[in-house]
């Protein structure tokens, strides 16, 4: 039997954040959470939610401190699911019977763009994490 998962968030990356947020939290009644400089890459970023999921709203530059994104273009970058911690095993098992690869992070792990590729037909990150 397959553990508990929760879809937690996506990540997109956008064209232009200003219009993104516009159209989840004037049009869609999203809330937003949170806005400014990406912690992880070079750009800023706008957390919004619905009060049950998370999207992150990433609009990367070519220039600062942080690393640069080598590809900037508008996609799906990031699927975030959570489940709980002792399940996480649970959930790894049955995707490298699969022949997935996965990469171990502090609270879970996640699977690379281009080993979903083959599946969904586009890379983005599939990220497996504990959600309590």
């Amino acid at each position: 039997m397959t553990p508990p998962i929760s879809l937690l968030g996506l990540e997109l990356i956008v064209d232009d954040l200003d219009r993104a947020v516009a159209l989840f939290v004037d049009l869609l009644g999203f809330e937003l959470h949170q806005r400014g400089e990406s912690g992880v890459v070079a750009g800023e970023t706008a957390i919004v939610t619905d009060g049950r999921i998370a999207l992150t709203l990433l609009h990367p530059t070519t220039q600062g401190e942080a690393r640069i994104l080598p590809d900037r273009a508008p996609r799906l970058s990031q699927m975030i699911f959570g489940t709980e911690r002792a399940a996480l095993d649970d959930v790894a098992g049955p995707m490298i019977e699969a022949g997935l690869a996965l990469t171990p992070t502090r609270d879970g792990f996640y699977l690379k763009p281009e080993a979903i590729s083959g599946v969904l037909g586009f890379e983005t990150a599939v990220v497996m994490t504990t959600d309590g």
